[in-house]
């Protein structure tokens, strides 16, 4: 059997390497230079071989495939893990950086505003019987018509814990909370619920960074990977598929779409695609991250994550369990913020994060270097990760995940665990077992 499969992200990379270990012929195809997709991994222009990651930064305890891998490649999980608490937080507000007490001091029940909050979410969550299959939750209409700031608003949140689910949103699903889907929060929730048996789990950052995972991929499927080559056209009937790339026509028993779906917009189907299918690709939210990191020579900050009222969002340091004298600090924005960054050139965009990190931290020094990626303007990506906004898992859930004739669709966007690594992988094993139960 041949197989075409596009993208050498992480879906299409073990999509690949399945379908070769089934006896498939392979030709899996990059547009870049590199695998990974939006995996990347930045180690210049930072000095003391420190690193940070410009996509994909997390593994979780729960997720199964992602442990596998990093022990295949030897990618040692770093750092004790992170439980994501908005409580942990330091908030920078009003020229002032607060901690718990302080916060509690400014809005007395800020805390039981947000516990609130996250009540209404996981009353919905606990309803899903089948977290990959959440258009099967008995109020999926009503809870994919709210969105998370319908949720705010049910709960009643004062200032404070506005900004707190704000960027919690921005954060988590890269959007404004107006736009992503209380259904789809409850599917996330409840897949981690179904994944960890309710046990608190951790996350952590991998080793040298996740870029290493992507190349040791590669490396076992070198043969069948191209760089550079962007699909144009595609085609099928009930014999097979035409795939047409700016290089060359392959003719294949399958065609697997390992990318995101906002480059699919301007490939030319000659086989239309069925009108569901077709709504779903073109209108799927993506959210939109734009990632700052800044060296220091010193680390001349507290520990832990801050969130702030201002433009940087959220501002951490992913260097905390890595070696040397310097560090970075990364401002993470997701959503509104992160389009208008974008907007921004890297060199501003390094120094607008560098002014709020001196403000915040009380920073004396001088940066050493930066760097800065905003998802939203690479071309073959069109935003960091798929979230679902209302309306949209009661509209688009079910079709993205079935296959199109000969046509299979791989990526976190199609996966349970959505957004994350650990689904892209998901998918792409989901896809590859499909097409050879089919041989």
């Amino acid at each position: 059997m041949r197989v075409v499969v596009i993208g050498a992200g992480l879906a299409g990379l073990r999509a690949t390497e399945r379908l070769r270990a089934a006896g498939c012929e392979v030709h899996l195809i990059e547009g870049g230079n590199r695998p990974g997709g939006r995996l990347r991994t930045v180690t210049q222009p930072f000095i003391d071989g420190q690193c940070s990651e410009s996509g994909a930064e997390w593994v979780d305890t729960i997720h199964t495939r992602m442990l596998e891998a990093m022990d295949r490649y030897g990618i040692r999980r770093i750092g004790p893990g992170e439980q994501w608490t908005t409580i942990r937080r330091w908030l920078h507000h009003q020229g002032r950086l607060l901690g718990p007490d302080d916060m509690r001091h400014a809005d007395p029940t800020v805390f039981e505003q947000l516990a609130e909050f996250d009540r209404i979410v996981d009353d919905a969550a606990v309803a899903m019987t089948d977290a990959s299959r959440p258009y099967l939750h008995p109020d999926a209409t009503a809870l994919d018509a709210r969105s998370l700031a319908d949720v705010a608003q049910q709960a009643q949140l004062g200032e404070l814990a506005n900004l707190f689910r704000r960027r919690d949103s921005q954060g988590e699903f890269a959007e404004e909370p107006q736009r992503v889907s209380l259904l789809f929060v409850a599917q996330q929730r409840a897949y981690h619920a179904e994944q960890s048996g309710h046990a608190t789990a951790s996350s952590h950052r991998g080793e040298g960074g996740f870029s290493r995972l992507a190349h040791g991929l590669a490396s076992e499927v070198a043969d069948s990977l191209s760089y550079c080559e962007l699909l144009t056209e595609v085609e099928q009937d009930a014999d097979g598929v035409v795939v047409h790339t700016d290089h060359r026509r392959l003719v294949a028993d399958h065609l697997v779409l390992a990318c995101s779906l906002v480059p699919l917009r301007t490939v030319g189907f000659r086989t239309p695609m069925p009108a569901a299918l077709n709504d779903a690709v073109h209108q799927l939210g993506y959210g939109t991250v734009t990632k700052t990191s800044v060296q220091w020579p010193s680390r001349q900050w507290p520990s832990g994550y801050a969130t702030t009222s201002g433009r940087a969002q959220r501002i951490y340091e992913p260097t905390v369990d890595q070696p040397g004298g310097a560090g970075i600090l990364m401002s993470y924005c997701g959503g509104d913020g992160g389009r208008e960054w974008a907007q921004l050139s890297e060199a501003e965009r390094i120094a607008l994060a560098a002014r709020e990190m001196q403000a915040m931290h009380g920073i004396d020094t001088a940066p050493l270097d930066g760097f800065s990626r905003a998802w939203n303007n690479e071309p073959r990506f069109g935003g960091s990760y798929a979230a679902y906004g209302p309306g949209q898992v009661t509209a688009h859930w079910k079709v993205l995940r079935e296959p199109w004739g000969r046509v299979h669709l791989a990526g976190e966007h199609v996966a349970a665990c959505t957004g994350y690594m650990e689904g892209a992988l998901e998918s792409g094993e989901t896809v590859a077992a499909r097409i050879v139960a089919a041989s």
